[in-house]
């Protein structure tokens, strides 16, 4: 707001100060004479004042909710329904699309029957490439399959299958970044050392052609000395940015084309060093064996010794917020609050929001005493064994999660409200292999994709998709 200067008027339309002119001596007609000026401080001041009278009768009028003309909450109303809350709808809404699931198989990969197991699958939102990634021994290899952008949908057959690359090392994972760069994290080579490949996948050209942009004629390899557990792409970065666990700490991973650049976030006592009893950087207490983004600045990061600790990217700073009752697996984000970890014998739900407790400063699950953050929400595996993989779409209100014992080897659905399992056509359906990967996709993001949410199921060498 503008200051009164005596002798002076503000012209908010002009923006400007004008000298205020004497009757007698202003012009005919002058807009700043006294009397004008007069005038125009009432009309300000009459107009200010009916701006807040309707202001007033805004607020305090009640106005008809416009869900109350939808005419199917007028149908529900008429017939007596009680209302329901919108995370009740939103599980109805669920519940509805999983019992109308049906299996179409997407693809079965050549190269891994008799010799290789499908460790990850996933599929390019924006060029619907199909990727794979599997092992045999020491050995680790990572195809793509393009899609036949000819037809309506995507589809996919063996001649457009193409081996990125096949190395002598364990690969530990397979991260895909929404700006098309995937990072494959490989570690116990021949020579025990550790190696990220970012590279980055084509997208169709106009003619629905495929070509690798010249600039990656040879794969890039970013040596590391510590071993590398598992990584996850930044979910709203300009620029391909991932999170790292290793088996010293949290890296982030930045960079494009071939210049990256990898740092070392700190633990949550690193600052506190002047500490004698800080807390543990050695073995288990530095494993980190799952990470995941809660926003495009904070990372979750799990540990093999059950903890979980956030770190802010903006500040630099760490916090350890949750303890899990065994070592984490897998970390999933429902929303920037709330989190779904698996361990063994254990899928639980997370709020962040919530005050920490029973904290240890140098946990070890093994331990009798050791003890765990009270769960937000507990999902009822019946297992004594590692949840082999599981995904959650936030959008269904769904978990699914891949059978843990081989002889089962079916998906169980679970209510993200009520961790209760939920009844499927994909729950009664058993496949002839093991199970082996598992990932939620939203859909309605491509021309020629899925148009629908849908679950991309992995069993040995071929690849299902369940949608409506």
């Amino acid at each position: 707001m503008n200051r009164e200067i005596p002798g002076f008027y503000y012209d908010p339309e002009k923006k400007k100060y004008f000298a205020i002119q004497a009757n007698h001596k202003s012009a005919p007609g002058s807009q700043y004479s006294q009397d004008a000026v007069k005038r125009k401080r009432a009309d300000q001041e009459k107009r200010q004042r009916k701006a807040r009278l309707v202001q007033r009768y805004e607020k305090e009028k009640i106005k008809r909710a416009a869900c109350l003309q939808h005419p199917l909450l007028q149908a529900q109303r008429e017939v007596g329904e009680p209302a329901v809350s919108r995370l009740v709808d939103h599980e109805q809404r669920g519940l509805a699309y999983a019992s109308q699931l049906r299996r179409k198989q997407l693809h079965q990969f050549e190269p891994w029957p008799d010799q290789y197991t499908i460790k990850h699958v996933v599929r390019n939102p924006r060029s619907g490439i199909l990727i794979a990634s599997g092992h045999r021994g020491g050995e680790s290899s990572v195809s793509v399959c393009f899609p036949d952008c000819d037809q309506e949908t995507w589809t996919y057959n063996r001649t457009m299958e193409r081996l990125l690359f096949k190395e002598p090392y364990r690969l530990s994972s397979l991260s895909l970044s929404q700006t098309g760069y995937l990072l494959a994290t490989m570690d116990s080579g021949p020579n025990g050392d550790s190696f990220l490949a970012p590279r980055m996948l084509p997208d169709p050209d106009e003619g629905g052609d495929y070509r690798w942009p010249p600039f990656f004629s040879h794969p890039i390899r970013i040596h590391t000395t510590s071993s590398l557990w598992c990584s996850a792409p930044s979910p709203t970065s300009d620029v391909p940015r991932f999170a790292v666990g290793t088996s010293d700490g949290l890296y982030t991973l930045e960079g494009l084309g071939s210049y990256w650049t990898l740092s070392k976030k700190p633990f949550p006592s690193d600052k506190a060093s002047g500490n004698p009893k800080k807390r543990r950087t050695d073995s288990s207490h530095a494993l980190i064996t799952a990470v995941e983004w809660l926003s495009s600045d904070v990372i979750a990061a799990g540990l093999k010794d059950s903890t979980i600790f956030l770190h802010d990217v903006r500040s630099g700073g760490s916090a350890a917020r949750l303890q899990h009752p065994h070592a984490v697996k897998k970390i999933r984000k429902l929303d920037p609050y709330r989190i779904v970890v698996a361990g063994i014998n254990s899928l639980q739900m997370y709020d962040i929001r919530y005050p920490p407790n029973n904290l240890q400063r140098n946990p070890n699950p093994n331990k009798a005493n050791h003890t765990s953050t009270r769960p937000y929400l507990t999902f009822s595996t019946n297992s004594s064994e590692i949840i082999p993989d599981f995904d959650i779409s936030p959008e269904l209100g769904l978990l699914a999660s891949a059978s843990p014992t081989d002889h089962d080897r079916t998906v169980q659905l679970y209510s993200l409200r009520t961790g209760d399992q939920i009844v499927s056509p994909l729950t009664r359906y058993r496949y002839r292999d093991a199970i082996r990967s598992v990932c939620f996709e939203s859909g309605d993001q491509s021309t020629h994709g899925p148009q629908t949410p849908g679950l991309l199921v992995c069993s040995e060498a071929t690849v299902d998709e369940w949608i409506w």
